[in-house]
């Protein structure tokens, strides 16, 4: 099946989950609906769009697969246009509760990683992402699917250069603790209920030396096995837990 190429800045979100959520979230900016005539699940979400009078339209399952590039749509597509990437004074201006933890993305190149941190994020309370403009995963249509539609509660907000937007976050009081893989404290030794900018690095290459020293202090997750890392996505989550369960005890 040959691919058809949307317009460049149109997002297709798919699946029912992420689909569902985008709807009740209302913050997507959507355009219309595709919904497969051979799939019953698809009458609720068709009833969402109709409610925020979003057009709705019937197609089989391989045009929706042409379009959005897989099968793993689920027979619903909503097209949206480009993600709306949050601003970061915007965000630091909420009330201290609603502002962190943050998370900030240090050259995560996979979109299924940026996905899949999303989701963690939103689920352990994290207040927002940061990513880079360049060299970084930008919230695509396979983020989006891996999200599970924590992409339309998490902000996302896009900078320019993380080194200098650490050191903004810490002059608006945040600390920063760095994700590394050796020559640093188990994440249950140090405290993570201050005012927390969580960085995670690089699939490959961990965080960068420019934005490590940036960091006030870094963590790192213990092994019990002969690998020595885990998959950034897995390490955020592990260490997002951690940050949730010293809250939780506090």
């Amino acid at each position: 099946m040959k691919k058809i190429r949307s317009p460049e800045g149109e997002l297709w979100i798919c699946g029912i989950n992420p689909v569902r959520e985008a709807l009740l979230a209302g913050g997507t900016r959507a355009i219309e609906l595709l919904v497969s005539r051979s799939d019953p699940r698809g009458v609720e979400i068709a009833q969402l769009a109709a409610g925020r009078k979003i057009p709705v339209f019937q197609s089989d399952r391989e045009r929706l697969t042409g379009l959005v590039g897989h099968s793993h749509h689920q027979g619903v597509a909503l097209k949206a246009s480009e993600y709306p990437y949050a601003d970061l004074e915007e965000l630091l201006a909420k009330p201290a509760a609603d502002r962190e933890p943050l998370v900030v993305l240090d050259s995560i190149q996979d979109p299924r990683n940026l996905g899949a941190i999303l989701r963690s994020a939103c689920f352990l309370g994290a207040k927002g992402v940061v990513i880079a403009e360049d060299r970084s995963a930008g919230v695509s249509a396979a983020a989006v699917k891996v999200a599970a539609g924590a992409a339309v509660y998490v902000p996302v907000a896009r900078v320019t250069n993380i080194v200098r937007t650490l050191q903004h976050l810490k002059s608006a009081g945040y600390w920063v603790a760095g994700l590394e893989v050796r020559e640093a404290k188990p994440p249950y030794e140090v405290d993570l209920t201050v005012p927390l900018c969580l960085v995670i690095g690089n699939e490959q290459k961990g965080i960068r030396p420019l934005v490590k020293k940036e960091c006030d202090l870094l963590v790192r997750i213990p092994a019990a096995g002969p690998l020595d890392s885990l998959n950034a996505a897995s390490a955020a989550s592990i260490a997002l837990y951690e940050v949730l369960r010293q809250r939780l005890t506090a």
